[in-house]
């Protein structure tokens, strides 16, 4: 098993998408690490540094397959990195040169849409912007308060436009954004601030939960869910066809429980130690519209 240390406090990893690159972000030291995939070797150390040589911490790195790069957000300067791998045709780019895109705020985490080529975030400080990939600018603002988490938002179709929701991890509320026009379309109220949120094609449902609120113990859905009474329940995710969402039962001596996605009947429980994690690699590698990615 190959090891290396990238960071005191990395935190995120994102792996390119031709498999050839392993980036890692750190708040400690302020640096991107590069690494081969295949033998997690070190490439490149990169120092994060604004165009005034104000040095930041990574707040979250992501791999943008359809644009064959990597996206970084600062957490300390108002700018969004894009790393490109390869070219338009998939021939391999060496040098992975950041491409500065100046902003208006700080992004602590940020969402992609399904065409990659917006990234939609907050800080938290709370507000949003939408920022063109396409064109390197920001493109509108989003009229969000609280701390909302666009990191875990889903996609759906409604009435034939493309809607985004959110949860919080301030106020006890989901935000549906028009991808469109960026308007808000609707503020629903919810259990309590929340973390996650997950749905899937082939489920009318989405899954929200309320797990920094006194309700940490209920999800919602079209009612509600408790898998254990005053046990943290969280971090929803589907099999890859959706007729199962698997719950992460938050707890010592908790439980993965797996709930027939259309009758939300407990269907099985499988005891784990605290879980919590991605158990939907199928929906994340093929950018299914029901869990952010």
């Amino acid at each position: 098993m190959a090891e290396i240390r990238v960071g005191v406090n990395t935190r995120n990893v994102a792996v390119s998408d031709d498999g050839r690159w392993v980036l890692a972000g750190n708040t400690l030291p302020r640096t991107l690490v590069l690494l081969h995939a295949e033998d997690l070797s070190l490439a490149r150390v990169i120092d994060v540094k604004g165009r005034d040589g104000e040095a930041s911490r990574v707040s979250a790195v992501y791999d943008a397959a359809p644009r064959r790069s990597f996206i970084a957000a600062l957490k300390d300067i108002a700018e969004v990195w894009e790393m490109p791998y390869a070219d338009a045709a998939g021939a391999p780019l060496p040098a992975l040169a950041p491409r500065v895109v100046v902003l208006d705020d700080v992004l602590d985490d940020f969402f992609f849409d399904q065409s990659y080529r917006h990234i939609l975030g907050a800080s938290r400080r709370g507000g949003g912007q939408v920022i063109d990939l396409q064109q390197g600018r920001k493109v509108a603002a989003l009229a969000l308060g609280g701390m909302p988490h666009l990191g875990s938002g889903i996609t759906w179709q409604r009435d034939g436009r493309e809607v985004m929701a959110s949860p919080d991890l301030g106020q006890g509320r989901i935000t549906v954004i028009d991808m469109q026009d960026w308007h808000t379309v609707a503020t629903i109220p919810a259990n309590g601030p929340g973390f996650f949120l997950r749905s899937h094609e082939n489920t009318p449902y989405a899954w929200a939960d309320a797990m920094m609120s006194p309700k940490r113990d209920t999800l919602q859905v079209v009612g509600s869910v408790t898998p254990s009474p005053g046990r943290t329940a969280a971090h929803v995710e589907f099999t890859r066809d959706g007729r199962y969402a698997l719950v992460s039962l938050m707890e010592r001596d908790g439980a993965i429980v797996v709930y027939d996605a259309a009758t939300l009947r407990e269907v099985r429980r499988l005891p784990m130690d605290n879980p919590i994690g991605k158990y939907n690699v199928f929906n994340k590698t093929t950018r299914s519209a029901g869990t952010s990615h």
